[in-house]
């Protein structure tokens, strides 16, 4: 494919960066799926991923960045997701066990394990639940997250500690349950 760039939209009003998109997906969408589930995406993760990467196509085009080779970038990007999506199931399996009771029999977490867990952590107040999240999903240092939040290192840490401590009382409590 030729470079890429947004386009004045045609005259009934779609732009030609859409239709680029539209393209894409109906000629590689499946090869695009089959290649995230080949990198070891299940099939819901593998359709999101190359939703996502067609999405940020789209907004790139929108931006009017110019694209040498459109497939070739949503491949990438596709790559990429998966690659965030296998280091975010690696922080998961981290912090779980950190989580979990002190018990000798403990086999680890299961998917229903991590669920709970992550429906825990949506209860939980705003900071606590942006920190936890941006740490642990998406691997970002106390540093990066104190950033993107506005608030020191030392309270990014903190809000972490606090809300990993709530974790464990309700955890623990509906476990004993």
């Amino acid at each position: 494919m030729p470079p890429i760039q947004a386009a004045a939209a045609d005259p009934i009003g779609r732009s030609v960066d859409s239709g680029l998109v539209t393209e894409l997906h109906e000629l590689h969408g499946t090869a695009l799926f089959d290649f995230a589930r080949h990198v070891g995406l299940g099939d819901a993760e593998a359709a999101d991923a190359v939703q996502e990467a067609l999405l940020r196509l789209w907004r790139e085009l929108r931006r009017g960045t110019v694209i040498d080779h459109p497939l070739g970038w949503t491949y990438r990007t596709t790559y990429r997701l998966a690659m965030q999506q296998h280091r975010w199931q690696r922080q998961l399996a981290r912090v779980l066990p950190r989580l979990a009771p002190r018990h000798a029999e403990y086999a680890g977490p299961d998917a229903s394990d991590r669920l709970a867990v992550w429906a825990a952590v949506d209860l939980l107040p705003p900071r606590q639940r942006h920190v936890l999240y941006l740490h642990y999903a998406a691997d970002l240092a106390f540093d990066q997250v104190a950033t993107v939040i506005g608030i020191s290192p030392s309270a990014a840490r903190t809000h972490a500690s606090r809300g990993l401590a709530t974790l464990r009382g309700q955890l623990t409590i509906e476990e004993v349950r």
